[in-house]
């Protein structure tokens, strides 16, 4: 038995843990520290040289969508180039759909014919204890990879969307 060194619970530790009054409870207590050492380690390395260099980089990185080709092998500078989106998507999603994952294009064609299928089968098979045919296997997984677009529509527009499709 132990005493947590932050909320003075008395719990179960193992007997090579006698005596110490470091310890910390598993209800949260253990997490908690845990969590706040880090934090603490992370920005003391962020308050040295390498640790700037190295953050600065990161953040650097962020918020680029795409960099034209051309101009970087011409030795340009890379121009960022943002596509928005404008057709709307359909109600009910078609084993026809293609499904495009940054460059990966996933149609029915490449999905029946993906060595992977199988595996995916199995998994689901294991996890959730349903054995599902081949056909109902690429109907769930073309519709799970199905994304929607981000508020291309106002707010007013999803509303009457909502009422058309829900009439009080």
């Amino acid at each position: 038995m132990a005493f947590c060194a932050h909320c003075e619970i008395r719990f179960l530790t193992h007997p090579r843990c006698a005596g110490r009054v470091d310890l910390r409870c598993p209800f949260g207590c253990r997490t908690h520290h845990r969590k706040q050492r880090s934090n603490q380690r992370s920005a003391a390395y962020y308050r040295t040289p390498s640790g700037k260099w190295l953050k600065k980089q990161l953040n650097a990185g962020r918020g680029q969508v795409a960099v034209n080709e051309g101009a970087t092998a011409a030795g340009e500078k890379p121009v960022l180039a943002v596509e928005r989106r404008t057709d709307q998507p359909s109600a009910k999603p078609s084993l026809q759909a293609e499904v495009q994952l940054e460059g990966l294009v996933l149609s029915e064609s490449t999905l029946s014919t993906s060595c992977m299928l199988p595996y995916v089968g199995m998994i689901v098979n294991l996890l959730e204890g349903v054995q599902l045919r081949r056909n109902e296997l690429m109907e769930l997984l073309l519709e799970s990879l199905r994304q929607h677009s981000i508020a291309y529509r106002t707010r007013t527009d999803y509303v009457l969307r909502f009422l058309h499709q829900h009439p009080p």
